[in-house]
């Protein structure tokens, strides 16, 4: 499946922004998922030549960063941070409960990761996709169960 001409557009209009084409490659890449929930080769591909890079770079960071996906997966993915700080912030007990409210739902997989997200003054926190979600300890963890169990 090709990317579409609005994708095609906004990759563009990120790589104007950049002084050097190859420092727009990941978010290029992550517009590119977002239309088409993950990176088939023939995509990366694609958007290497929207941005202008060689293939073998494109490919390079989808297989790096753990947020694009080279494989199709589940609709929706929630990774929680694990790192010291969520860990002693509740990390464990937030994926226990993410898991428990979600166990039904086969688009939702919910992960643990030992990547940190940067933001340990406001643990725990967890990634929904391309979006954050932090202080998950309490209300905010409720309310993020709610979210993803309204779809």
């Amino acid at each position: 499946m090709s990317l579409s001409g609005r994708t095609r557009d906004e990759i563009q209009a990120l790589v104007a922004r950049f002084p050097e084409r190859r420092s727009a490659l990941l978010p290029a890449l992550k517009v590119a998922q977002r239309e088409q929930g993950w990176l088939p080769p023939e995509t990366i591909a694609e958007t290497a030549d929207v941005v202008g890079v060689p293939h073998s770079a494109a490919l390079e960071i989808a297989e790096f960063y753990t947020m694009l996906h080279t494989e199709p997966g589940p609709t929706t993915r929630v990774v929680v941070c694990a790192q010291l700080p969520c860990a002693l912030r509740g990390a464990e007990q937030l994926i226990r409960e993410l898991r428990s409210e979600l166990h039904d739902r086969d688009t939702i997989e919910v992960e643990r990761t030992s990547e940190c997200f940067g933001a340990c003054h406001r643990a725990p926190m967890a990634r929904v996709d391309d979006l954050y979600y932090e202080n998950l300890d309490g209300e905010g963890r409720k309310a993020l169960i709610a979210e993803l169990t309204r779809g």
